[in-house]
């Protein structure tokens, strides 16, 4: 028994290693799964899974029954891999995860946690000055996601709005401001709040952002219908294009319709940035000397998106999501607050001032979470420490030549349309045409428009057949409810945030999709759906 826990670095040096020896080698760089692709059902894998038992399992013989369950795991490693935001893992990030989980620290309180809570700290305080905020003043936390990054901006907004809310809950009507290119999950916080789902107003995005009017309009009028308006949430990089809303053009209407109307509270913004945070890292880099050398046209489109992020000044809060484009594992989310007081002051207990000493740390006292892992702070500051900002730089010019690159080939295609094409955005929406004449437009025939999407939907079920067989490199998704020209094809999307995504990688890429269509063409017939989509599929985005 005593070889089940810590006896000395030896110890663990060996463990580590046999975990190795078992999972690694399934990891291969141009493989994009752990495995051959299968399609399993849970019913039967349960039913035949090795039970547990009474006595103790040999230490090998259970390394041996865990490999195995890396089967379909996704080599994020590997560069054929295009599936949506999701990142390879900064090494150090992840083994200084590893090693600070052998003090089993709970970041609730730091008298449990030591001097690894001054990480968040730290943390905390380099994005107050990436944001221009007043460090002194702002404030953050750590939590499980960037829907809790969202559900913090919510629980403060209200707090604000209702200074009662703790003691006597929800009143009146509240209503909550995102749109229609913003996650999902700014509908489903208000289903968590309990101000419901229909209260969340998705305005109608003009060429990706939020008309500044439609905004003023729409609080005008839930002001005069005697509705409250606690939250304003505005994207920092939609999933989707990669959009951010004009930050300081929201800020101000906002202010002028409260001064206007005398209201009693402030609409609070949140900024949903947990994919455009990243960028404001672009606030070291010196754009005017170029020391990187970064080409004219990559650095031009890399100062627009620093320059749109730096209006998060104007904004309450905003989200980061490590574990998207900061190369960490998951989960690590930052949730950033120009005021730290509402923060803190959730529970109406705890308070913090330039005094606080180790033992009085205690987010434990205010957090939505008691039990607090110390994942996400630590790999976020392994990483940020280990790639510098001239590493982030490198990776922001890389991915953007080559998605740029992605998109004039297919462009240029007469057999595929490129659906996002005036996008200054690191990811690729296409359609193959299954003819090449098909020329887009508005108002399509809605015959052709299914025609176009069963040819897409079909040629990546070809895909999820080829990797079964092992005979593709790549993976992507394929959007059934992605909208161009107002109707939905069926896109091919390619997405990657791989620190090793560069020009040369993205014409291997263009060139296996290619192929790949060839054969397809060929024909092909699927024998069973594979139900594999683009996430927000499942969740039912419009």
């Amino acid at each position: 028994m005593e070889d089940l826990f810590y006896n000395n670095p030896d110890q663990v040096k060996k463990i580590v290693e046999e975990f190795g020896d078992a999972v690694l080698p399934m990891k291969k760089a141009d493989q994009p799964f752990f495995s051959k692709y299968r399609v399993f059902n849970y019913k039967e894998e349960l039913e035949n899974a090795e039970p547990f038992g009474y006595a103790a399992q040999n230490p090998a013989d259970f390394i041996a029954n865990f490999a195995s369950y890396f089967e379909d795991a996704v080599n994020w490693d590997s560069t054929g891999v295009l599936y949506n935001v999701h990142p390879n893992v900064n090494v150090y990030g992840q083994v200084a995860s590893f090693l600070a989980g052998f003090a089993n620290p709970n970041f609730a309180q730091d008298i449990s946690s030591g001097k690894l809570m001054l990480i968040e700290k730290q943390l905390i305080e380099y994005f107050a000055s990436l944001a221009r905020w007043d460090v002194a003043q702002a404030g953050g936390i750590f939590t499980f996601g960037g829907k809790g990054t969202n559900l913090y901006g919510l629980k403060i907004a209200l707090d604000k709005t209702f200074p009662n809310l703790r003691e006597q809950g929800l009143q009146g009507k509240i209503k909550v401001i995102s749109n229609d290119l913003g996650h999902p999950c700014h509908v489903e916080v208000c289903n968590w709040a309990g101000i419901g789902i229909e209260n969340c107003i998705r305005l109608k995005t003009e060429n990706t952002t939020v008309p500044v009017e439609l905004f003023r309009e729409t609080f005008e009028e839930i002001v005069k219908n005697g509705e409250k308006l606690p939250l304003i949430i505005l994207n920092g990089l939609s999933t989707l294009n990669h959009a951010i809303d004009n930050i300081k053009g929201i800020a101000e209407a906002r202010d002028e319709i409260v001064a206007r109307y005398k209201l009693d509270y402030v609409p609070h913004i949140h900024i949903d940035s947990v994919l455009g945070w990243v960028y404001l890292l672009l606030a070291r880099y010196d754009f005017d000397t170029n020391p990187l050398n970064i080409k004219p046209d990559v650095l031009a489109v890399m100062k627009k998106k620093y320059l749109l992020m730096a209006n998060v000044v104007y904004a309450d809060s905003f989200g980061a999501d490590f574990h998207k484009t900061g190369f960490c594992g998951y989960s690590s989310s930052l949730f950033m607050a120009k005021d730290k007081r509402p923060l803190l002051n959730i529970e109406r207990s705890y308070h913090e001032d330039s005094s606080l000493e180790f033992s009085k740390y205690s987010p434990y006292s205010y957090s939505l979470e008691l039990s607090r892992s110390p994942h996400g702070p630590v790999s976020a500051y392994a990483t940020l420490k280990t790639m510098g900002i001239e590493g982030f730089v490198q990776i922001l010019a890389a991915l953007t030549e080559s998605f740029r690159y992605m998109k004039d080939v297919f462009h240029n295609q007469d057999h595929t349309e490129v659906l996002n094409y005036d996008e200054d955005s690191n990811l690729l929406f296409f359609v193959f045409k299954p003819r090449k004449d098909i020329v887009f437009t508005e108002g399509m025939n809605p015959e052709l428009v299914e025609d176009i999407k069963a040819f897409n939907t079909g040629f990546y079920q070809f895909l999820i057949h080829k990797l079964e067989k092992g005979e593709a490199n790549i993976f992507f998704s394929c959007s059934r409810s992605h909208k161009y020209l107002g109707q939905s094809f069926g896109s091919i999307k390619v997405y990657s945030w791989n620190a090793n995504f560069n020009v040369e990688e993205a014409k291997k890429v263009t060139n296996h999709i290619n192929k790949l269509f060839q054969e397809y063409i060929q024909g092909f017939e699927a024998t069973k759906d594979y139900n594999i989509f683009d996430f927000l599929d499942v969740k039912g985005a419009k």
